[in-house]
């Protein structure tokens, strides 16, 4: 077991006070004072023989993070090929037991509240049947504002930020209806994070280590199949596919769904909203299994 000192090079243990083994920041009663990480998380970090690399989840506000994020540990739980996941924590099981509920009675989970004391955390230990090749994914379902608001003003986001400054490896969502038929405000999003994260792990002597996968998400409700995730980034999104080009040693991009078909419901006071008829998830796992080959 290693201790919070040998994980941030300098923290320590003062008495009952707990340093944060991710942001360095006190640890007081239920959570860190500075990134919010709920103490289960920290003691199940803690807990590990040694410092695990950590894999963090992101994208804008209504790109699917939270049904993504549940569907993607319900299939690491159950294994697909190599990949198995074992949660750390009855917290871990949360989200993903929020997410099957909510899609099995037909309808996608609530927004994720914009507070970062009240977003779930997950930690899960994947294994990829490769020696040395585990991993761990280790994040907080963060609300898309929230890291808009950390582009935006870098320090906002004390959560946010810590995530990208600690990660080994990243996967950012984009929203591929939002891509088809919004402009550029997804391709633009995903941008500013990679920006953001040279600004923390990049150097002078070449690209940043850091391997990326971007995730078109929601393909299911494009008129016509993806065939090519990379195709498509270059002929919709090549702004972005240049910058990760020039800035990336590891970039993939990918295409995800979880419905396999949505329905449309108005309400009474004329709003409409999306319903998942059936579930189908297709892309969920493949980013992460790539990521597995590259995490540092």
């Amino acid at each position: 077991m290693y201790t919070s000192s040998s994980y941030l090079d300098g923290g320590s243990y003062t008495g009952t006070q707990t340093t944060c083994p991710l942001c360095g920041g006190l640890v007081r009663g239920t959570s860190c004072t500075q990134c919010f990480a709920p103490i289960e998380v920290i003691q199940s970090i803690l807990t590990r023989q040694t410092p695990p690399r950590l894999v963090g989840i992101l994208g804008p506000s209504g790109v699917g993070k939270t049904v993504y994020l549940g569907i993607l540990l319900d299939l690491l739980s159950h294994g697909i090929g190599q990949l198995h996941g074992i949660a750390r924590g009855p917290f871990s099981l949360n989200l993903q037991r929020q997410v099957i509920f909510s899609l099995e009675r037909q309808r996608f989970p609530d927004k994720t509240p914009v507070e970062a004391d009240r977003w779930q955390w997950v930690h899960c230990e994947v294994a990829t049947g490769r020696k040395g090749g585990e991993f761990d994914l280790v994040t907080p379902d963060v609300a898309g504002e929230a890291v808009a608001a950390e582009l935006e003003s870098p320090g906002a986001q004390k959560t946010v930020r810590t995530l990208l400054s600690r990660c080994s490896g990243l996967a950012v969502l984009i929203d591929t209806i939002g891509v088809i038929a919004e402009g550029q405000a997804q391709e633009m999003f995903a941008m500013q994070l990679i920006s953001y994260l040279e600004s923390i792990h990049g150097s002078r002597r070449g690209k940043i280590e850091v391997p990326v996968a971007l995730i078109f998400t929601k393909v299911d409700l494009c008129d016509e199949p993806i065939a090519d995730a990379d195709a498509f980034a270059r002929a919709n999104a090549s702004a972005l596919w240049r910058m990760c080009d020039v800035r990336l040693k590891h970039f993939k991009f990918f295409c995800s769904s979880v419905a396999g078909s949505c329905g449309r419901i108005i309400d009474s006071e004329g709003g409409e909203y999306l319903v998942p008829l059936r579930v189908e998830p297709r892309g969920i796992v493949e980013p992460f299994a790539w990521l597995s080959l590259h995490v540092r």
